[in-house]
């Protein structure tokens, strides 16, 4: 009888190797999209809009751990970052013993307000300085789930 069980485990190991790399190159779109955004001759410049860039940004970048970790349950299908994370959280107690810093759960507790507010009118008016942080607060959590990755 042929043993396929290291055949099986390879083809697993590619496949999330590939789809955590969907959910970072999606991630680095939707950042691409905010500073494109934020640097274009628009006006009014669509603040609320890059926020939600951003917002999607980090989202995508903490579902790419999520993967990467390999969650038994699937991927949550909502767009609260801290929830992602602590799904995070509760699969690298098992395995890697890796935490998670309080400065990314406090950010990604932050810009997730943009997941949904600024996609209706009057619910939310971003200025300046909550683009600016959303662009640096998505940026951390990217640069954070990359360096666990090890990209």
């Amino acid at each position: 009888m042929e043993d396929i069980s290291n055949t099986n485990i390879s083809v697993d190991v590619v496949d999330k190797e590939h789809e955590y790399n969907l959910w970072l190159q999606y991630s680095q779109t939707d950042y691409e999209c905010a500073k494109y955004l934020n640097e274009a001759p628009m006006h009014p410049k669509p603040l609320n809009i890059i926020c939600y860039h951003c917002q999607q940004a980090a989202e995508k970048a903490a579902k790419a751990l999520v993967v990467y970790f390999g969650s038994q349950g699937g991927m949550a299908k909502n767009h609260d970052i801290e929830f992602q994370l602590n799904q995070v959280k509760n699969l690298v107690k098992e395995n890697k013993g890796i935490s998670i810093p309080k400065e990314i759960l406090e950010i990604a507790s932050d810009i997730s307000i943009y997941a949904s507010e600024p996609r209706y009118p009057k619910e939310l008016i971003a200025n300046e300085q909550d683009v600016e942080k959303a662009l640096t607060d998505s940026r951390k959590i990217m640069d954070w789930v990359n360096s666990i990755i090890g990209r």
